[in-house]
């Protein structure tokens, strides 16, 4: 079962840089239209990826997460370093959740 999320950012700069930053990690195992495809390996799951993170435009995000993983919400805590974002579960405005909630972590 996957979990969806939108990062909605305050600028549009973050969503790049976030993809910039995730797709340079060891973690990213495919990249391909937009979307990048992430895995765990310390979680051996055999799912072709973990976490698949989709551009939706400049200023936003697309995350869906297939497994808990603390090692992915690091990668991404990092490559948001104190940048103001928001984590919509399923897009909705009225569901914010912090991202560790995301991961489930």
């Amino acid at each position: 079962m996957s979990y969806e999320y939108k990062l909605v950012f305050d600028d549009n700069s973050t969503a790049q840089h976030v993809i910039d930053i995730v797709k340079a990690s060891s973690a990213c195992v495919r990249s391909g239209d937009g979307d990048l495809y992430l895995k765990d390996h310390s979680l051996n799951s055999s799912g072709a990826y973990d976490t698949r993170l989709i551009y939706g435009d400049d200023e936003s995000l697309w995350l869906q997460v297939n497994f808990q993983s603390a090692e992915l919400y690091a990668l991404l805590k990092k490559a948001l370093n104190g940048r103001n974002f928001r984590c919509l579960e399923d897009g909705d405005e009225d569901e914010e959740v912090g991202l560790n909630e995301a991961f489930r972590v």
